[in-house]
Formats: C-alpha cells, structure tokens, sequence
C-alpha cells in the first residue's frame, strides 16, 4: 500500500462521500478536542460547536450520517459532580478513553443538536468508539459500565458493554430497539468499529477471552444470535473496518511489527478477507529501514473510507494520549 500524510493535525479524520468532505479533531491550547470541518482537500476549514457545549470540555467528531447533514459526535458533560472513589480530571473525557462523554447528533451548520444519552455523570460511565451503517440507520457504540482498574490486564482501560440502535428520524433523531452485547456476559476491554454493509453484525475487539488488553482478538458479533466468531489469532488486533462494499475488512495489529529500541510495540494495517483468512500486510511503519518507517513507534488506529481501496487512517506517534497524526492509505 502506499501512504502519505493526510493532515499533520487533524486526528479521528472521518470522510463523507456525498459531500466530499471530512470532519475531525484538533486539540485547542489547553488540549480540549475541538471538531471541525473542511473539504477533503483542507480547503475551507470551519470549527463547529454548539452554544450548549462548554468551550473548556472535550468535542470529538466520531460519525457522519450519510447525508453530510448531521454529525454523530461525542461530547463531555460539562458539570462537574462529587463522587466517591475518584476526583474527576479533564484527562478522563479525552476522546478514547471516554468517561463523563454523551452522544450527540449536531447539525453540519451548528443550528441544532440533539442529546441522544444521557450517562450517569461518574467514572464508571462514558462512551467510545461507535460506528454508523452505510445506510444511517443503524448506529452502534462503546459503552462503560465500569471504571478502570488499576494494573488489571483485562480492565485498565475499564469495562464495556456494545450498544445498538435503529436510527429514525420524525423530525428530530430517535433511537429504537437499543440492543445490548455483552460476550459471555464478562467484564472486558474492547471497542465496536463497524457495521456490515447489510446491518447483521458488528466489529469489535475485546478481551473477553484473552482478559490482556495487549492481547486484543477481533470478533464478528450477529446481531441476531449474539454469537461470536473470531478472525484473528496473533499479537493484539483492533480497529475492524469493513470496506464500504463488505468485501474486505481493514484492522490494525502489532503481528511482525518491529520494536524500536527503548519504546514499545507498534502497529501496521493489515487486510483480511471478511471470514479472517488471506491476511495481508498493508503499511510497514514498524519495520526497519523500511520506506514507510522512521525508525520508531507507530501505532496504527481507527480509519475512514474514502472509497474501497483508500482510506484516512489515525497514526499515534506516542503510546499515551492522542499524539500523533493522519494519513492517507491507497491499496
């Protein structure tokens, strides 16, 4: 595959074929995450917002209906509450690690937006990654349902459950037959980042099974049984992406990855047909005096279609936070 840089700051780059058009994230001076707008070639950038979000609480663009019109994102609540257990950091809402965060839906002009949750306001609550059908009307999310704990393998990143709703809209947005996953009914790490061109199934990663979140398998998960089938075996694998066409499925993994010395291991984008078998390799950020490689750590995140075989993929250049930037991926 070939890869370039996409944007040097922009990070969660998600790309809307009916407008040609990308939404993101950007962290402002004081690293809160702002979202905004521009056509796919960086022209015209605008920042949107809404007035009933605060200015000093993290916004991140996750979703695009398919319209262009209305933008799925992820937005921190803005009061703070006492709890027991923990004193609430700005940290804790930053995007990916999601607690105190709802789910709205904003309009492209940022004339309206609409709560679509509304989590208790504590650590133990939050949102992560989701993922939008290629039709709109089915929207899929991470939801916590347990704090992290500390120096546990399985729940550092605390514990999550996958929700699921039918989207309507009558004017406004409206969830229905929210459905609940939950594997094994265990506590585990994971995150949902697809759904399937013909809405019976989702994408996820989860510990589930492994209980090591460095030790991350994909799963297909129906949605009509719950029933669990998992695609890879190796290393840790995140970021299940189906092609827009359901052919292919785009994730990331630390297989063959090399470890630069003093640092720890990265990831490259890797291709698999939709039942896990004939993976490739298609980045090699990780590999020594490899064109694509700059002799250190690379992890290789969440990605967008552009078409089927083009996509806007995260590259974290730092193993904490959200340091890092966006490329673009032709295979």
């Amino acid at each position: 595959a070939s890869m370039e840089v996409y944007s040097e700051s922009g990070m969660g780059v998600i790309y809307n074929q009916a407008t040609n058009s990308v939404a993101y994230n950007k962290p402002d001076a004081d690293g809160t995450y702002k979202i905004y707008l521009s056509n796919y070639d960086g022209t015209g950038e605008v920042a949107l917002t809404y007035p009933g979000w605060g200015s000093n609480r993290h916004q991140w663009a996750e979703e695009w209906d398919p319209t262009g019109q209305y933008l799925y994102c992820y937005v921190e609540k803005t009061d703070y509450v006492s709890e027991s257990g923990h004193t609430r950091i700005p940290e804790d809402a930053i995007p990916g690690y999601g607690a105190y965060t709802d789910l709205w839906i904003i309009k492209r002009d940022g004339s309206q937006a609409w709560q679509m949750t509304n989590f208790p306001n504590d650590y133990n609550h939050g949102i992560i990654h989701g993922a939008i059908s290629n039709d709109g009307m089915m929207f899929a999310w991470t939801e916590r349902i347990q704090a992290p704990v500390f120096l546990d393998l399985n729940l550092a990143a605390g514990a999550y459950v996958f929700k699921v709703a039918d989207v309507s809209w009558n004017p406004q947005p409206v969830f229905s037959n929210v459905r609940t996953y939950q594997p094994n009914g265990e506590l585990a790490g994971g995150e949902v980042e697809s759904i399937s061109p013909d809405k019976t199934d989702i994408l996820v990663y989860s510990t589930f099974e492994s209980h090591n979140l460095v030790s991350t398998p994909i799963y297909r998960i129906d949605l009509a049984s719950g029933n669990t089938i998992k695609l890879t075996e190796e290393s840790f694998s995140q970021s299940p992406t189906y092609t827009p066409n359901g052919q292919k499925i785009v994730y990331m993994t630390g297989k063959d990855c090399e470890i630069f010395p003093g640092q720890l291991q990265g990831a490259d984008w890797w291709i698999m047909d939709v039942n896990g078998s004939n993976k490739k390799r298609l980045t090699y950020m990780n590999m020594k005096n490899h064109p694509q490689s700059v002799g250190s750590y690379r992890l290789a995140g969440s990605l967008s279609f552009v078409n089927d075989s083009t996509f806007i993929g995260g590259v974290m250049t730092q193993s904490l936070g959200l340091v890092g930037y966006s490329a673009l991926v032709k295979f």
